[in-house]
């Protein structure tokens, strides 16, 4: 996605800029702050970690620059689907009441429940990363698969040269849980 992102700006590797992908994703914070590179994207909290620790400064949102991209997918087999559609809505149910929930919640206590998943991060530095991600509106509300966002996805996965043919949104997505249970959760 990154480089999606800076192909849109007219920087294209071994062109214009050079793309270190060697770096394994856990690393690039300390490989940058080692000297390796001008610039690193990290996920947040890290990326304000760095901020606050004077070590680089965020200068733009990756998740921003590209637009709608659905990052995080939930699979399974058709065959799984058809055998466990109570569980599997039960699942989303989960998820979506936690969308909802941080669409509506103080944001001083979303960030204090979060503080679990960074223990090592100052719940500071999570509140900050969380306003970030709202500002920008990274979560999407409804969680289904949308035909623009699957090809946007598409586009930079061919781009990478990680596919070699169109496959439609039909054949991949089945958005009737998803659906279902927005309607259920969010009215």
């Amino acid at each position: 996605t990154f480089e999606y992102v800076v192909n849109k700006h007219g920087l294209y590797n071994g062109k214009n800029i050079t793309l270190d992908n060697s770096v394994q994703f856990n690393l690039m914070g300390a490989s940058f702050e080692g000297g390796n590179g001008d610039f690193v994207t990290l996920f947040e909290p890290t990326a304000t970690e760095f901020e606050r620790a004077h070590k680089g400064y965020v200068l733009a949102s990756v998740g921003e620059e590209s637009g709608e991209i659905p990052y995080t997918a939930f699979m399974s087999l058709t065959s799984y689907i058809a055998k466990n559609r109570e569980l599997l809505t039960r699942f989303m149910t989960a998820l979506q009441k936690a969308v909802k929930y941080l669409g509506e919640a103080d944001r001083d206590a979303v960030a204090q429940s979060l503080t679990g998943q960074f223990p090592d991060t100052p719940v500071e530095s999570i509140k900050i990363a969380l306003d970030s991600y709202l500002r920008i509106d990274a979560w999407k509300t409804e969680m289904t698969m949308e035909e623009d966002d699957f090809m946007r996805l598409y586009g930079i996965m061919k781009a990478a040269g990680e596919l070699d043919r169109e496959i439609p949104l039909s054949a991949v997505a089945d958005n009737s849980i998803a659906a279902e249970v927005y309607q259920k959760v969010m009215g």
